[in-house]
């Protein structure tokens, strides 16, 4: 178990076990965090067993639409949905770059078509290559989004678009921001728990690895 400790002047200790296996513990200084790791072994094992679960999911491939596409080295990158492959270029900028673009036909109408049913109007829609975060919505109404969920299952992109949207109406994750979000997409917790899961294949997949080398 790779344990790491944070001392940081909280009132309680937190546990974290962190995409790469990590254990994180946030405590204040004088904490027994001996005691708080043995109190939740079987919790940690748990979840690290999990963790490499999906490291052998991760490996299998590049990730596409909840898929994993067969990766082939070429000059130009391109994403074959039919033969479910995906062209990497040498830079992985270009990469990333081809990656905006085809999410960007997706959710630009996704956008649109649910901005309206909620009764919201954004601002711009920006997409990143970001360290964390699926997506965020600033004070102005502009919308954030990492170029990441391309790799999610169609109905998780669409939850995150649904969330984002829902903060134009409550800037916070309020009861009444949940309630809003749900008349939309009814099963969000389990949306968040995937999120979760797909967050640590990303971050766990060698090709983005690679691909995080020009992550702006």
């Amino acid at each position: 178990m790779r344990l790491r400790v944070r001392r940081r002047p909280v009132k309680y200790a937190r546990l974290e076990v962190r995409p790469d296996g990590t254990v994180l513990v946030t405590a204040p200084d004088g904490f027994d965090v001996d005691n708080l790791i043995e109190r939740h072994r079987g919790w940690l094992e748990g979840k690290l067993a999990e963790i490499e679960g999906l490291r052998e999911i991760a490996e299998s491939g590049f990730p596409i639409n909840g898929e994993f596409y067969r990766v082939i080295h070429g000059r130009k990158p391109k994403v074959h949905e039919r033969f479910k492959t995906v062209v990497l270029s040498p830079n992985p900028n270009d990469v990333v770059d081809c990656l905006k673009k085809i999410l960007r036909k997706e959710l630009l109408p996704l956008v649109d078509s649910y901005a309206r049913r909620m009764g919201v109007e954004p601002g711009k829609v920006y997409i990143r290559h970001q360290k964390s975060r699926w997506g965020s919505c600033s004070p102005r109404g502009n919308l954030n989004f990492n170029v990441r969920l391309i790799v999610l299952p169609r109905e998780l992109r669409e939850y995150v678009v649904i969330h984002e949207l829902a903060h134009l109406k409550h800037m916070n994750h309020s009861k009444a921001f949940w309630e809003f979000v749900g008349r939309f997409y009814p099963d969000y917790k389990t949306a968040r728990r995937e999120l979760k899961k797909w967050w640590t294949i990303v971050e766990l997949n060698p090709h983005w690895k690679w691909l995080a080398r020009g992550e702006v």
